[in-house]
């Protein structure tokens, strides 16, 4: 049974503390992971018989050499408004899911109860908070990538050294690595803790000082978990896509039902494993800043 620590873990208890959250939550978070896969699952099916004999739904290439018309038919599907809507519907539900997953989690770890009503309706009330906080990311990001390949095009003008522009790259793209890693625990932050799109983001930055490669080494453990699973289950699809015939309709529907079950059962892991870690690092910063005021203390 699983129960919230009351100080700081190892790398490995903090994975371990995860992965008995996981599975303590997992019968009351099904429901939701399996609601997640499924407004994934649904459209691809669509998007699957729209292109039916054209793109692989199995390996996603095309099957054969299209024709000037059918490539036309497949731009416009793909420009069409009702699409774009379809991706957006799937964004904003995924969100909700997700949101509401992590709740549920969280009442799990807390010892708390909570229904899966609740549940919803919590994650409905932070809703329009998760989606500015994403749109805030991704127009950061966008500036952000605009302003560095400016920068990156003006240096490789004035010094016309490849090597140096090769260098200058590399170190933006760990800057950008490093800031990421400082507010990968926004959203988990404003779920959890009820904040503001940036207030979330401030709180991460604040949690994450001084372990960012603790949090790092963490997370790429948990990258490693989710690849093995996701080869597994992209090699069964395959093949069993093979075997029914790679641009068949019902190909799709057997790789998406493998992949919805596997991933209903995995769906909560992940925010498990990072709800284990955003604990761990509430006890690390609030036992720093208590020494730190003992240190203040001693020395008045």
């Amino acid at each position: 049974m699983y129960t919230r620590p009351t100080e700081p873990r190892s790398i490995g208890g903090v994975l371990d503390d995860g992965l008995r959250l996981w599975r303590d939550s997992l019968s009351k978070t099904w429901p939701l992971a399996l609601l997640a896969q499924l407004v994934v699952a649904i459209p691809v099916l669509v998007l699957g018989y729209k292109l039916q004999g054209f793109v692989s739904p199995v390996t996603g290439v095309p099957t054969r050499p299209m024709s000037a018309a059918s490539t036309q038919a497949v731009l416009n599907f793909f420009k069409s408004p009702t699409t774009w809507l379809t991706y957006l519907g799937i964004l904003v539900l995924s969100a909700l899911f997700y949101a509401a997953l992590v709740l549920r989690i969280a009442a799990v770890a807390s010892a708390a109860v909570s229904s899966l009503s609740g549940a919803l309706s919590s994650a409905l009330r932070l809703l329009p908070r998760l989606l500015l906080q994403f749109l805030l990311f991704f127009v950061v990001f966008f500036v952000a990538a605009i302003v560095a390949g400016i920068a990156a095009a003006i240096f490789a003008a004035a010094s016309k050294a490849a090597g140096l522009v090769f260098i200058l790259y590399i170190v933006l793209f760990f800057v950008i690595l490093f800031v990421f890693g400082r507010v990968f625990f926004a959203s988990m932050v404003l779920i959890l803790d009820d904040a503001g799109p940036a207030e979330s983001i401030a709180i991460s930055w604040r949690l994450t000082r001084g372990y960012w490669w603790r949090c790092a080494g963490m997370l790429l453990v948990l990258f490693i978990i989710g690849l093995v699973f996701s080869l597994v289950v992209g090699f069964i699809a395959a093949a069993l896509g093979g075997a029914l015939g790679s641009s068949s309709l019902l190909a799709t529907g057997v790789s998406q039902l493998i992949s919805l079950l596997v991933n209903t059962v995995l769906g909560s892991l992940y925010p498990a494993v990072l709800v284990a870690i955003l604990y761990d690092l509430k006890l690390r910063k609030q036992g720093g800043d208590l020494l730190g005021r003992v240190d203040a203390l001693a020395r008045q």
